[in-house]
């Protein structure tokens, strides 16, 4: 009997067209698409821009609105901080969490209380 995986929140499989259409960057176009000093560097930043420009569209956002990262602690970093960053021109800020939170939210506000903010943790009863 083959097991049932239920996690699709944490990973998925990879979509076949997806990856037919990576496959040459993990074999052939590997370049660092931050690297501008050589052709390798350039193919593959014109990659993740048509990516980016691909995903903008499905969503009807702009380009310069994707960011990719490369899983959810990252994630959760850059918009916890970033919401956090953007207000804190006008208040010392405050964080309301619940103890039942993923493990990256529950590092970054606690980094963030010890940084520049106010951080509430609530319990979780029972019921949840």
């Amino acid at each position: 009997m083959n097991p049932i995986y239920l996690d699709y929140h944490a990973t998925t499989p990879v979509d076949p067209r997806v990856l037919a259409e990576m496959l040459p960057y993990f074999t052939e176009r590997f370049g660092n698409p931050h690297s501008k000093q050589h052709a390798w560097g350039w193919t593959a930043r014109d990659a993740v821009e048509k990516a980016r420009a691909q995903v903008a569209a499905l969503l009807n956002a702009t380009a310069g609105e994707i960011v990719f990262t490369s899983g959810a602690t990252e994630s959760n970093n850059l918009a916890i901080r970033g919401v956090m960053a953007a207000r804190a021109s006008t208040a010392r800020g405050h964080v309301i969490t619940v103890a039942t939170e993923h493990k990256s939210v529950l590092d970054v506000c606690a980094a963030l209380g010890r940084e520049t903010c106010d951080v509430t943790v609530w319990a979780s009863d029972r019921p949840g």
